[in-house]
């Protein structure tokens, strides 16, 4: 593929605000946490189970077809993201700019995701065939386009970011606390308390409420691509030819991958962890609506995020404090085990509030590590790489990545709206009244709720008992410091 040279960004304006030797706290809570916030409130409020509320209860397209139309067309779409996924990751390797080559497509996805959202909610409605038209551009505009841009790029910003190993790691709780706390406590507390029964099934009041989501999305854009930089880039950037020969071609980046098997066993972690993480995110509104509430009561949702997840905000600050003094793997290990147990408590109990809520506290601290350290476990199977084949494979590892979390959204959707069409799942009138479900559509939301995610508990167990990358990561990170021209970047980058 031929070199993408963005002379464009090398202009004055477009320079990063960050200091170019070291990590600051700026950078660290901006370019990592506040930024990424802000996107994510948007894509939390388009994907997953909002997004295919608007669908069934609003749209009523659960009827297209007898069902196979909200089965199929998530999973072909992301199959359609896949290959762009894999177009956009050699897109940003063979990138060369002052801002570095993935930091660009931050600030270009900006209007491009922010456009495609609000389209995805202007549906026109009459003929069946131009609405259902309309979901598939519109969705895969935004899914397939605009955040596989944002995507991969903001995935490769902390392996681009610094070879110190502390600094990054604080880069990807940071990241992940934007990712994860912020737009949970918007979309999760907010969202079933006031905005769904402000929106109903009121189309119109769904297209404002994203329009706002929308414009906070491209601030975020701006804010991230300001406060980040590409050091990793910076400090081989012109010197690629010379350190590792001619550019690394797309096949010998997969054979780098897969040469090593910390990356491999990353790359399963991911998979399992995005398939039963959205499929429970898409069960627990149904199973809110459905199960333990009724519909859309502006509390019951808002209970289970705010009380029973609650660990997952707080949590981070004593995970990281865990993870310094036992290290990654121990703490897998046991959030897996503490996982599986709150998941079985659940299942048992789905009716009782009280035991609910504690089932989904237990649970949510088994999912801590899963859910702010996974990044920073990439980062590291991403030094290994480099250190096993001599060149890096950011983009390529990036464009895995996306596809996996895209393409498990979207089976993840087409399963669940399979299993609502198999049920019977009954949606409300257009008046906004509703009947209760049959039993068979409630047990299936509260399988969905709980069994699948220990499911998932269980694989992660048995895969992070041998992940033992961690120990070997001080010799490898001197290894490649030698590699690369003497100790650059010796000075530590530890926290101001």
């Amino acid at each position: 593929m031929r070199t993408v040279e963005l002379k464009s960004f090398s202009k004055p304006i477009l320079r990063s605000w960050t200091d170019p030797d070291r990590v600051r706290n700026s950078e660290r809570w901006m370019g990592y946490c506040v930024g990424p916030a802000l996107v994510a409130c948007l894509y939390c409020g388009v994907s997953g189970s909002y997004l295919n509320q608007f669908y069934t209860d609003v749209l009523h397209l659960n009827t297209v077809v007898g069902g196979l139309f909200l089965t199929l067309m998530p999973i072909f779409s992301k199959i359609l993201d896949a290959v762009t996924n894999i177009f956009m990751g050699q897109i940003i390797d063979h990138t060369k700019s002052a801002a570095g080559k993935a930091r660009p497509w931050l600030l270009l996805s900006g209007p491009l995701m922010a456009l495609s959202a609000i389209f995805m909610f202007a549906v026109p409605q009459g003929s069946r065939l131009i609405t259902a038209l309309w979901v598939v551009c519109s969705y895969n505009l935004y899914f397939c386009v605009s955040y596989t841009m944002y995507n991969l790029a903001n995935i490769s910003t902390i392996p681009l970011s610094t070879r110190d190993n502390k600094a990054r790691d604080t880069l990807a709780m940071a990241s992940s606390i934007g990712i994860n706390m912020i737009p949970g406590l918007v979309l999760a507390v907010i969202f079933p308390s006031f905005l769904l029964p402000f929106m109903g099934v009121n189309q119109t009041k769904w297209m404002q409420v994203m329009a706002v989501l929308s414009v906070l999305a491209v601030i975020g854009t701006v804010i991230q691509y300001y406060f980040t930089r590409e050091r990793i880039t910076e400090d081989t950037d012109g010197k690629a030819e010379e350190a590792h020969g001619p550019e690394v071609s797309l096949k010998d980046q997969i054979k780098g991958c897969c040469s090593s098997k910390y990356w491999l066993m990353i790359i399963v972690v991911v998979i399992v962890y995005q398939f039963y993480n959205n499929f429970q995110v898409t069960s627990m509104l149904y199973y809110s609506n459905w199960v333990l509430g009724t519909y859309n009561d502006g509390k019951t949702l808002s209970l289970l995020n705010i009380i029973g997840q609650a660990m997952l905000g707080p949590g981070v600050l004593f995970l990281w404090p865990l993870v310094k003094k036992f290290g990654k793997q121990r703490i897998y290990i046991i959030g897996s085990i503490i996982a599986i147990v709150g998941g079985f408590l659940g299942f048992a109990n789905p009716k009782n509030l009280p035991v609910v809520l504690v089932a989904l506290t237990i649970r949510s601290i088994g999912f801590l590590p899963l859910t702010y350290v996974t990044l920073s476990l990439l980062a590291d199977a991403l030094d290994h790489v480099e250190w096993k084949c001599g060149y890096r494979c950011d983009g390529f590892s990036a464009s895995i990545y996306s596809i996996i979390v895209t393409v498990s959204a979207g089976l993840s959707l087409g399963i669940f709206n399979l299993g609502l069409s198999m049920n019977g799942y009954i949606s409300p009138a257009a008046d906004g009244s509703w009947v209760a479900q049959p039993q068979a559509v409630q047990n299936f939301f509260t399988f969905g709720m709980y069994m699948v995610p220990t499911l998932g508990a269980f694989v992660l167990l048995g895969i992070f008992l041998f992940f033992d990358l961690e120990k070997k990561l001080p010799q490898i990170h001197a290894d490649l410091k030698k590699r690369n021209g003497g100790e650059e970047n010796a000075e530590s980058e530890n926290p101001q």
